[in-house]
This record gives structure tokens, sequence and C-alpha cells, in this order.
């Protein structure tokens, strides 16, 4: 069970990536045909007349029902689609059209967690537009808490030369800031719930030049997983439980004055990427960025030799492909995560 409000176009890049390693591991369903990233999931269908397919308007026992023959559960994004989206929305806040975790999505973790399911759940499973008290809820349920900030690399802050820096951002920096956004060059942008804006230079604050998901030595061996790895777009920083496993963390590389910022929001030094646990005989795994999040192609799902010709051909320090880090990080992760189920 995939599930995806994050659906704005027919791409479906959200969750793709899942779908792809589904049917490369050879997973069907009862009919015996491969899992359809088109079809095959929760959320929002952007060209279907029916855009909306949830657990909402089900009852608690049908939802049971469907936990008995599901032996899996993704979270891939529940940030939803906005109008925005769509339409050429001329201000920073676009009214939602559809998002955010339900009380009856919740519900089938909990009944997915007390059954031994495998449990998957990644960046923005629980963030706006949930209601505080479904992350709450969220948060008790697995164990962890939000730290309220998020955090996105850009390789230029300088607005004239990159196009991608969000107008919100500069504007609430230039809000609360003494001086105006005028930067240049890298850096690690930390961004509140509450929409306090920090920045962290790249040669200033931090020394890194793209930001590392560091894997120890038993991750590298258990997943398969490279040292490190690049990764330049969102994630959020969390508190863990002592009973997680960190299989691998962030590392920006900060600078006696980058610690001392981080110090003064109240972060640490180094931020969870990949966790896992075992509760009961269920398996929970939650990634802290947007990790199924990757523009791979499905036809090459079924060819065995894909990942090894495909790592060669995507450097893993060429943070701008995206697809990169799919083939180098996340394929060998869930590859691993998903034939313990097996």
């Amino acid at each position: 069970m995939i599930i995806d409000k994050t659906v704005a176009d027919v791409e479906r890049q959200e969750h793709r990536s899942i779908f792809w390693v589904l049917k490369h591991l050879r997973y069907k369903n009862s009919h015996g045909e491969y899992y359809n990233y088109k079809e095959d999931y929760l959320g929002y269908f952007p060209d279907e007349e029916s855009k909306e397919k949830s657990l909402d308007i089900l009852s608690s026992a049908q939802i049971d029902s469907i936990n008995n023959v599901t032996d899996i559960v993704y979270i891939a994004d529940n940030y939803g689609v906005y109008e925005s989206d769509f339409l050429d929305v001329d201000n920073n806040i676009s009214p939602k059209i559809y998002g955010g975790l339900t009380q009856k999505d919740l519900d089938l973790l909990v009944y997915s967690i007390a059954s031994g399911k495998l449990v998957f759940a990644e960046f923005n499973s629980m963030g706006a537009p949930t209601s505080k008290y479904l992350r709450s809820e969220f948060e008790n349920l697995f164990d962890i808490k939000w730290s309220g900030w998020i955090s996105r690399y850009f390789d230029e802050m300088d607005t004239v030369i990159n196009e991608e820096i969000p107008e919100w951002l500069i504007s609430n920096y230039n809000k609360q800031h003494d001086e105006d956004w005028n930067f240049q060059g890298a850096g690690q942008i930390f961004v509140s719930e509450f929409g306090q804006i920090e920045v962290f230079k790249v040669g200033v604050d931090i020394t890194v030049k793209v930001p590392k998901v560091i894997s120890p030595l038993a991750s590298q061996s258990t997943y398969g997983l490279p040292k490190e790895a690049n990764y330049p777009y969102w994630f959020e920083i969390l508190r863990i439980d002592r009973s997680y496993e960190v299989i691998s963390y962030f590392d920006l590389g900060p600078t006696q004055r980058g610690v001392e910022k981080l110090k003064a929001l109240g972060l640490p030094r180094y931020f969870p990427a990949s966790i896992t646990r075992k509760v009961g005989d269920a398996r929970i795994y939650y990634f802290t960025g947007d990790f199924a999040d990757n523009p791979v192609s499905m036809e090459t799902a079924t060819f065995y030799g894909v990942p090894t010709l495909s790592k060669l051909a995507n450097e893993k320090d060429d943070y701008s492909n995206r697809t990169s880090f799919f083939w180098n990080y996340y394929l060998p992760l869930m590859t691993k995560a998903l034939s313990k189920q097996k």
C-alpha cells in the first residue's frame, strides 16, 4: 500500500521509484501482475475524473481488512497538491486542493505495525498541512519527534543567477533580518515551521560543498551503501528514540561558527537521514529526505544488470543528477529492506 498525496502531474515522480524497485525485485499483485505506478496507490490522480482515492471514506473494519491483505505500507508524500500546481497563482500562499495525513491513514499505520508489517515513511509524512494533533499521534506511534525545522541546499543563492529560490523564502528572510537577502555562492537554508529563515554559507558556516549522507561501516556492509552520498534536496530534522538504528546521517561539516549557529537554533551537529527499528514483529524505516522522489524510467525496471550499469553511468558525486542518488543509495537500501520481508 503506497500513499502519495503530492501528485501534481502524470509523471508521478514522488513515488515512481518505489514501483521501479518493486518491479525490479519481481514483486507482483494477487493477479500475478506487476504493480502499476499510475494506478496502484492512494492519493491524488490529476488525470482522472475522480481525483482523490483515500482511506477516509472507509470504516475502521474496512481499513483492518485492507491491512490483512497488505504486507508493506509506504507513506511517500503527504504534502499534497495546491492551486499553484495547476494555475499561475501570483502570490506566495496557494490554497490547498488536497493533502495532509488523516486519521484513517494513521489507523492503517497502527494496524500495520500491530500486525507485524513492513512500514516505510519519509519526508513530509507528518509535516504541513497535517494537523498538529495528527502529527503528534504519528510521532508517538513512530517514537520520533520533528524539531520543527527543514533544510535544503542551494548551489547558488544569488537570485539573479538562481531562479529556483522561492520568493516566500526571500521575503520572509528580509522581514526577519536586519540585512536583506544579498547572498552569493552556495549555502544551506533552514526553515522552521513558524517561518523562521536562517542561512548557512558554504565556506563560512559549513565546509562541505553539498550535504553528505554518511553511512557507517556497519550500514555499508549490511545495506550495500556508499560511505557518503550527496543529497542537495529538502530534508527534515528529527529527534529519535534510542531504540532506532541510524543507518545513515546528514553531515554539513559545520565550522565552529556553524556549530554555534546550530546550537542557537536548538539543533545538533548531525541529523538522522535513514533510521530503522523493530516493533514486535513489525519493521519500521523512516527517511528524513524526499528519497523516493526520483525521475527513473520504468522501462528499465525488468533488466537485471541495470543497477550495475547505472551506477557506473551515474557518478555518485554528481549532485546535479537526481537519479545518481537513486542508483547509489536509495536502490541498495530499499533492496535490502525489502529482502528482509520476503
